[in-house]
């Protein structure tokens, strides 16, 4: 995988400048690292560049805002009687559908690992 298309994509989504974005490049190769690391062996990387991109983009992307809103703290902004604030909650739900879209997009590419069988004594 590509880690520089992924950290492009990322800025995209994230709706931030690729200079703004460069400080998250690790978040972006370890997203790359992990989805490699699912992948199953008969997938063609390149074939599925642009699916696997966006799927590691969208991951990094997910993370990103776990990180930028870990400290619980919502932003709010304040012009004359105009107030605008920022709901947490509602970010990283939708940051997380964005990823689970991702995700689903490359889900027959992925070893199954989300599913588990237990027996009941």
């Amino acid at each position: 995988m590509d880690p520089e298309a992924t950290l492009e994509r990322f800025a995209l989504i994230a709706d931030i400048s690729l200079a703004e974005a460069e400080k998250w490049r690790s978040l972006c190769e370890e997203a790359c690292s992990e989805i490699e690391s699912h992948l199953k062996e008969s997938v063609d990387i390149v074939a599925d560049y642009r699916r696997l991109t966006t799927a590691a983009a969208s991951l990094a992307f997910y993370r990103y805002v776990l990180y930028i809103n870990a400290s619980g703290n919502t932003e709010s902004f304040t012009a004359g009687e105009l107030r605008i604030k920022t709901d947490v909650d509602s970010t990283i739900k939708l940051a997380y559908a964005v990823w689970l879209d991702a995700k689903h997009a490359i889900s027959d590419l992925l070893e199954d690992s989300d599913f588990m069988f237990k027996i009941i004594v």
